[in-house]
């Protein structure tokens, strides 16, 4: 088994992105003052120096095998895969088109003001996708684009699915992940080189490293369901080493209820109350990653409730959405602001090589 040593990513004082450093020699730079202590949009800490330095970079590649539900991302250098993630992708925007168009059609049957049908007469300007494509599309890009602002990226590796309208009748809505999908290819190759690989390739690479893959629930938050595909993209086509030690990521859009002019049944007295929001006028926003202690214990998580005039506390849930509690706001400390997402760090077991 080879040795592995999970890395530092580097940006310069411009914000380009370096090589990653060792976890030692990062701190020694804090210490000393020369680079300052960074968190990305995905909770990953990296360090920005203080000082210019050289801008010579090595071969980085990162890979992408895009799902239905789950993503799993990958990071390697020229020697070793250096950070692995799963990512969960929105699901639930045709749950919300379908409650949104049911009270739009019941406005229409009610003696109220409201807006005439325009159903007949829109024109979809530009590249239109549809939302439930497009949300999963800006989840995919977001988390591509914040790893290429910290690592120096040269190569994207994705996974080009495709589906045999020819073979199978019950692909009928592929059509928008077929427009996703150029949509998606067209950002990369902004960012770096694209390479697409296809499926029988990466599963030729995972047996031929002896890298796990489970089916059975693709839910579990292992590498072994999503992040290893794209780590055996990464091994197959820059021959770099398989780090059983690399870190391994959770990565989920945080999810909020929008604000609503009230609720959408009666509640008591058949009073309708304002509904969701991500702020109230407060110091706090849904979505805030922030540390509360109760009982002496700490916690930390998001922000998933506001103060309201029946209750004056903040509620704070994990990286999975589940409620940890409700906290006094002087117990509760922002540690930074939403960035749309909830991150965490699972160990992860070591697979055979």
């Amino acid at each position: 088994m080879s040795t592995s040593i999970t890395r530092v990513p580097v940006v310069g004082v411009d914000g380009r992105p370096l090589m990653p450093t060792t976890p030692r020699k990062a701190r020694l730079l804090i210490r000393d003052g020369l680079a300052v202590p960074r968190r990305n949009k995905l909770g990953l800490f990296y360090i920005q120096m203080l000082r210019p330095v050289g801008t010579r970079t090595q071969p980085v590649a990162l890979a992408v095998d895009p799902g239905a539900k789950y993503d799993g991302v990958a990071v390697a250098s020229h020697r070793r895969v250096e950070l692995r993630a799963m990512v969960f992708l929105p699901d639930d925007v045709p749950r919300k088109m379908e409650t949104r168009r049911n009270l739009r059609r019941a406005r229409r049957y009610r003696k109220t003001p409201r807006r005439p049908a325009r159903f007949d007469n829109r024109r979809r300007k530009g590249y239109w996708l549809a939302p439930t494509q497009r949300f999963k599309v800006e989840a995919r890009l977001k988390v591509v684009r914040e790893l290429c602002r910290i690592y120096p990226v040269q190569l994207i590796v994705t996974e080009d699915v495709r589906f045999n309208h020819a073979r199978d009748r019950n692909g009928k809505y592929f059509s928008t992940v077929e427009i996703g999908k150029t949509l998606t290819y067209r950002e990369y190759r902004k960012l770096a080189e694209l390479r697409l690989v296809e499926v029988s390739e990466t599963d030729a690479w995972r047996e031929r490293f002896g890298l796990e893959k489970r089916t059975e629930r693709k839910c579990e938050q292992v590498p072994e369901t999503h992040a290893n595909d794209a780590a055996a993209m990464l091994m197959g086509v820059t021959g770099c080493a398989h780090n059983p030690a690399a870190p391994f990521f959770v990565w989920r859009r945080l999810r909020y209820a929008r604000r609503s002019l009230f609720r959408q049944n009666p509640q008591k007295d058949g009073v309708r109350p304002r509904f969701g929001g991500t702020a109230n006028g407060g110091f706090f926003r849904k979505g805030d990653w922030v540390e509360a202690e109760k009982a002496g214990k700490v916690y930390r998580g998001w922000v998933c409730g506001l103060p309201t005039e029946t209750t004056k506390l903040v509620g704070v849930a994990d990286a999975d959405g589940k409620r940890i509690g409700q906290f006094s706001p002087k117990k509760v400390r922002l540690l930074a602001r939403s960035t749309g997402f909830s991150w965490k760090e699972v160990a992860a077991h070591s697979s055979p090589e």
